[in-house]
C-alpha cells in the first residue's frame, strides 16, 4: 500500500508541475507560448452552437481607427482562456482595427458570449478602451456558412465604443477567417 500511495503522490506532484509551469503550457494558435492570468468571473461563454469565425466590418471608424473585424473562437479557445492559458496576441474574442495601414488587435479584459450575443471589453495601447455589444442573427450566419462566407448579410449587429466615441448600427458579415 505504501508503494501505491507513493506512486499517487509522485503522479500528483508531476501533474501540479505541469499545471504551474508556464513553459509546459501549449502554445497559442500563433505559436506563442500561452501565459497564465488569474480568473475572476470576467469571462463567460455559453454557446450551444458553433458561432466561431471572423466577422468583417465595413465603414466603421473611430477617429484614426477603422474597425476591420471581430473574431470569435471555438469552444476550446474559450475553455483555454478561462482556465488561465492566455496568449498576448490571441484570444477567443478579439476586435481588430487598422490605423495607418497597421493592424491593431484588442484582446478582452472581459467578455460574455452566448448563442445570441457577443459582448467584449478590452484595452490596447494607443487606442484606450474598446467595447462591442453585438447580437447574432442565426439565419444570416447559417446563410453565410452555406455560401462559404459569400453572403454580405449582417450576422452580427450592434454597437462599438472606441474610447469616448460610440458607433451604433454596426453590421458585420461572417466570412470564416483566413
Amino acid at each position: 500500500m505504501k508503494t501505491v500511495g507513493a506512486v499517487i503522490a509522485v503522479g500528483l506532484a508531476l501533474a501540479a508541475c505541469d499545471v504551474l509551469a508556464p513553459s509546459t503550457r501549449p502554445a497559442g494558435p500563433d505559436g506563442e507560448a500561452a501565459t497564465a492570468a488569474p480568473g475572476g468571473g470576467a469571462f463567460s461563454h455559453s454557446q450551444s452552437e458553433d458561432i466561431s469565425g471572423s466577422y468583417r466590418a465595413t465603414g466603421v471608424t473611430g477617429g484614426a481607427l477603422t474597425l476591420t473585424q471581430v473574431f470569435v473562437g471555438q469552444t476550446q479557445d474559450f475553455e483555454a482562456w478561462e482556465a488561465g492559458r492566455r496568449s498576448t496576441t490571441f484570444a477567443p474574442v478579439m476586435v481588430e482595427f487598422t490605423r495607418e495601414g497597421q493592424t491593431v488587435r484588442v484582446l478582452p479584459d472581459r467578455y460574455a458570449v452566448s448563442d445570441g450575443r457577443v459582448s467584449m471589453r478590452g484595452t490596447a495601447p494607443g487606442v484606450g478602451e474598446v467595447s462591442v455589444d453585438l447580437r447574432l442573427d442565426k439565419g444570416a450566419l447559417a446563410t453565410a456558412r452555406r455560401n462559404l462566407g459569400g453572403s454580405e448579410d449582417a450576422a452580427l449587429t450592434g454597437s462599438v465604443r472606441i474610447g469616448g466615441r460610440s458607433v451604433t448600427g454596426v453590421k458585420l458579415s461572417w466570412y470564416g477567417g483566413d
